[in-house]
């Protein structure tokens, strides 16, 4: 009994020996908090050691510390690195300062090492600076390249847990859909110094996207004086062999320079990124009708040209506050033609009865204009501090295209039996008004913050469409014509609190929105009007076992917005038997999210979770056995529950390899409630291995292969094919690091293409999208000044609005 007794009370002191935890905030000589610092906490004489960053005010924790002598290192590009010997036996608090680094680029060489992925319980952070063939490639495909990330059918996603939405330095891009992927598509990743993935953001952020947010953070020089960056990509698609094309293979070159200037009070800082694109689109698309099978081949063949600017000053104000502003501009044109290929067959013979051949052309220009105006008020070095942001967003887009059908019977392809022709002018202008408030209020108690914001947002757009005669005159269809006004006011406020309790840390928070809208048909007079008021909690506990072993659990409730191009009731037409509309009445669909997480030693992380969707919304593609037309429209329809498991492997099993894994294993229930379109579901896998391996001991010269597959799997009311992806690359870094040499491999097998088949109304359906994206990148890149970095992180006010235009 004693011994036993003896035994439980060594137990219980060796648990408590294990038990410290060790806070710090980290400022500057300006007394300002520096967030993204990595810290690395080694035991003196053993290996143990952990690893973590500075949040944004500079503050950082370690838990689970043996009593014992440790030595605490900082590192963050554009500082002095700090290294120091800590005893600690109890709970320790400290506040340390970096020195900014005065030390030219040509007399010393940074080797700033930072994990290539930091699984914490409520983000994921991918530096990267770690992804070989990231290098010279845009945001989109840099994106497409992070572990469980997929891009597909204009729409980013996470494997087994649905879609997020895109922020840029903390500002939620107001783009989606098409719009959004080529917006990205014109921005480049060398810009960008890591991407985070919010798997569980707190009240403070917008309650956009059902699975969480991805935050992409760029570089900023702060060095006093002048500094900057310029890059070159050449790039070869290639898409043969690919028959239906014609033409298959083309040649883009796209360029970007950067320029910072900082004084001690003043930062200013300008970009431009041009580029000029050439490739094809395209897709394939069955309907078996009873009596008739229906194909369609759509190939397109599209000129890119875009010029993004952004320019931003700010000005310190003193220690404690600062002022500034911020615009980004930009032109999109997407000139294109698409040949539709539409035969149709007897199912009883087999022979063909009908061909339907159109020709379209397209000539889409968009401008973007936004405006920030931002503050920091800091009251005093506790982290007390003051946000304010007022934005103004503009989108203006219009679009011009004629579109010629040709029917035929039979094999007789030498004379058309009905000819359509059509002429359409569209055009979409929305501004956006945002106001927002964040306050942040350390206490004894627990950190707290609050804050409050107000959008407002008007939408014009119509669609004129007209019929063209043989004499090329046009004459107005007032049938298939349509105007239409939206408008959307919110009103959001929260509250957040952050407490830490020996190896306990809390947060909670609470976000309420009430949202008022207006929608207007100038072509039917019809007005539709929504006011609703919704409630977003978010929870965060974890617990720091030991040294080695934590534990997490997270729960939140999300919304994804419809686009306001869905919100259109105005019909698009595709062919002369098929066109597309928007619904003035769909709704939002709300997720429900719970994780449980443990992680290992920061190599081995195992997350069970589960997911709820309810008025989930997708396009509908029906089809009428008795007229074969087919048209698409976005409806509220789906209840989908998604239950798996993850299990993410980081390794560097010799000292020239890295190696990152992620397995994901999932089920999918998605219940319609349409009587059309029956309820599935299906069990589902994502597998993916990214693999560094250096080719010197300084690292400069490396190589990469990154690999992931996708099984079948539910995507909202079909099942698609299984699909897989493979990148090669190999990148040289030169002059002291700072001329970096990279070629890359995308997609080699030209194998991440997606095939669906749905069956609505009980006609079969199948969709594959080609998704041609198979390219060779040689990327040149040159910094001048100085190599240290900054992430920016400001935010602007109208993240959520902008994120809806389509």
């Amino acid at each position: 009994m004693k011994s036993s007794f003896l035994l439980l009370l060594l137990t219980f002191l060796y648990g408590s020996s294990s038990a410290q935890t060790l806070t710090g905030t980290i400022y500057s000589e300006q007394h300002t908090p520096i967030p993204s610092v990595t810290l690395t906490l080694q035991s003196t004489g053993a290996s143990r050691q952990q690893v973590t960053m500075t949040d944004s005010i500079g503050y950082f924790r370690f838990s689970g510390l043996r009593a014992g002598s440790w030595q605490l290192s900082a590192a963050m590009m554009g500082y002095t690195p700090l290294v120091l010997e800590l005893p600690i036996y109890k709970d320790t608090s400290i506040v340390l300062q970096l020195k900014t680094d005065r030390v030219q680029l040509g007399e010393v060489a940074v080797n700033a090492a930072r994990p290539a992925i930091n699984d914490q319980a409520d983000k994921l952070v991918y530096n990267i600076s770690s992804n070989i063939t990231a290098t010279g490639a845009d945001i989109l495909t840099t994106i497409g390249k992070i572990p469980g990330v997929r891009v597909n059918d204009n729409e980013i996603s996470l494997a087994g847990k649905g879609a997020v939405k895109v922020m840029v330095n903390g500002r939620l891009l107001q783009l989606s859909g098409l719009d959004l992927m080529r917006y990205l598509k014109s921005l480049s990743a060398n810009q960008v110094t890591k991407i985070e993935l919010l798997k569980n953001p707190g009240a403070n952020y917008e309650a956009d996207g059902n699975a969480g947010l991805i935050n992409i953070s760029t570089k900023q020089s702060k060095q006093q004086g002048y500094s900057g960056n310029i890059q070159a990509n050449a790039k070869r698609w290639f898409h043969s062999p690919a028959a239906a094309f014609g033409t298959s293979n083309y040649e883009a070159l796209n360029a970007s320079a950067v320029l910072n200037y900082n004084t001690t009070r003043w930062s200013a800082y300008g970009s431009i990124n041009i580029d000029q694109d050439h490739h094809l689109e395209g897709f394939e698309t069955t309907i078996d009708y009873p009596k008739q099978k229906w194909q369609q081949a759509d190939t397109g063949n599209y000129t890119y040209n875009n010029i993004n600017v952004v320019a931003g000053v700010d000005y310190k104000l003193g220690h404690q506050s600062s002022i500034g502003i911020n615009y980004q501009g930009g032109k999109n044109i997407y000139d294109g033609s698409d040949h539709v290929y539409n035969p149709v067959y007897n199912k009883r013979t087999g022979k063909l009865d009908s061909l339907m051949q159109t020709y379209a052309t397209y000539h889409p220009v968009a401008l973007s204009n936004a405006i920030n105006l931002h503050s920091v008020i800091h009251f005093d070095s506790t982290g007390r501090k003051l946000l304010l942001n007022a934005d103004y967003f503009n989108y203006y887009r219009t679009d011009r295209s004629n579109f010629e059908t040709n029917n035929y019977l039979g094999d007789d392809l030498e004379h058309a039996v009905g000819t359509t022709r059509y002429y359409d002018d569209n055009k979409q202008n929305i501004n956006i008004y945002t106001f927002k408030a964040d306050v942040e209020m350390p206490t004894t108690f627990a950190r707290i913050g609050f804050g409050a914001k107000l959008s407002f947002i008007d939408n014009y757009s119509n669609a004129f469409y007209y019929r063209k005669n043989m004499a090329d005159e046009k004459i107005y269809d007032p049938n298939l014509s349509n105007e239409f006004d939206y408008r959307e006011n919110t009103q959001a406020a929260y509250v957040n609190a952050n407490k830490e309790i020996d190896k306990w840390k809390f947060e909670a928070g609470l976000r309420g929105e009430l949202t008022q809208t207006n929608g207007y048909s100038y072509t039917i007079q019809q007005t539709t009007l929504h006011h609703y008021f919704r409630l977003f909690p978010s929870v965060l506990a974890s617990y720091q076992a030991n040294a080695d072993n934590s534990f997490s659990f997270t729960f939140g409730k999300r919304v994804n917005r419809p686009s306001f191009w869905n919100l259109n009731p105005f019909k698009s037409l595709y062919t002369a038997y098929s066109y597309g509309e928007g619904n003035p009445y769909l709704n939002p669909e709300y997720s429900s999210n719970f994780e449980l997480s443990h992680s290992y030693k920061s190599m081995f992380s195992t997350s069970v979770f589960f997911n709820i969707t309810n008025n989930g919304f997708n396009n509908v593609t029906m089809a009428s056995a008795d007229t074969n037309l087919v048209y698409t429209i976005p409806l509220n329809f789906i209840r989908t529950h998604r239950v798996g498991i993850t299990e993410s492997i980081a390794l560097s099993p010799l000292s020239w390899w890295d190696n990152n894994n992620q397995v994901t294993l999932y089920h999918t229930d998605a219940h319609s409630l349409l009587p059309a379109i029956s309820s599935i579901s299906t069990f589902s896998a994502y597998l993916s291995t990214s693999n560094n391996i250096y080719l010197n001991k300084d690292k400069t010269f490396a190589a990469a292969v990154n690999c992931w597959y996708q099984f079948p799997e539910i995507d909202h009311i079909g099942k698609t094919n299984a699909y897989y992806k493979l990148d090669l690359g190999v990148r040289a870094s030169l002059l002291k690091k700072q001329l970096d040499l990279a070629l890359t491999m995308n997609d080699l097998f030209r194998s991440s293409a997606v095939a669906m088949r749905s069956t609505i109304n009980g006609i079969p359906q199948q969709f594959t999208n080609f998704q041609l994206n198979r390219f060779l990148l040689l990327s040149v890149s040159y910094k001048f000044g100085r190599s240290e970095h900054k992430v920016t992180t400001g935010n602007t006010g109208n993240e959520d609005e902008r994120s809806r235009v389509h």
